[in-house]
C-alpha cells in the first residue's frame, strides 16, 4: 500500500458492543465478565495472562458446540456494577482485577485488570468503569 494523499472513506463502528466467537464447550452468562482465550470468548477467570473483553449482554450456551459456532455480544465500555468483597467508598478510584466472572478484587497478583472503581453504593458491590482490551 502507498501513503494516502487525499481523503478516503473507512469502515468504522462505534465499538461499544462487539461480538466475539465463543469457545467450544463454553457457557457465558449475561452480566458476567468475558475474556479471550486463544481467540475465543470464555467466562472470565483469575489469571494475569488473559485479555478482558467486556461484560456479556446475553446468555450464550455453546456447551455442546465447536469453537466459533456461537457468538456473544459484549459491552466493551461503560459503567457496570460488580461484586467486590468489603467494598467501601474509599475504593473509588482504585484499579480492580478479575477474581472470577462476576467478582473483582483490588489485589493485582495473578489477575487481569478490568477497570477502575468509580462509584460505591452498597456493601459488597462497586461500580466499575470498564474498558475492554479486545
Amino acid at each position: 500500500m502507498t501513503a494516502v494523499t487525499a481523503g478516503i472513506e473507512t469502515l468504522s463502528r462505534p465499538g461499544e458492543i462487539v461480538a466475539y466467537p465463543v469457545a467450544a464447550s463454553t457457557k457465558i452468562y449475561k452480566g458476567t465478565m468475558v475474556q479471550l482465550s486463544s481467540g475465543y470468548a470464555t467466562s472470565m477467570t483469575k489469571a494475569a495472562s488473559l485479555v478482558f473483553c467486556g461484560v456479556a449482554l446475553e446468555d450464550v450456551d455453546n456447551s455442546s458446540g465447536s469453537a466459533g459456532d456461537k457468538v456473544v455480544r459484549c459491552a466493551r465500555k461503560g459503567i457496570h456494577e460488580l461484586a467486590l468483597a468489603s467494598a467501601a467508598i474509599t475504593d473509588v478510584g482504585s484499579a480492580v482485577y478479575a477474581l472470577d466472572n462476576a467478582t473483582v478484587t483490588k489485589t493485582s497478583t495473578d489477575a487481569t485488570e478490568v477497570g477502575k472503581a468509580v462509584k460505591f453504593e452498597n456493601s459488597g458491590k462497586i461500580f466499575i468503569d470498564i474498558g475492554g482490551k479486545c
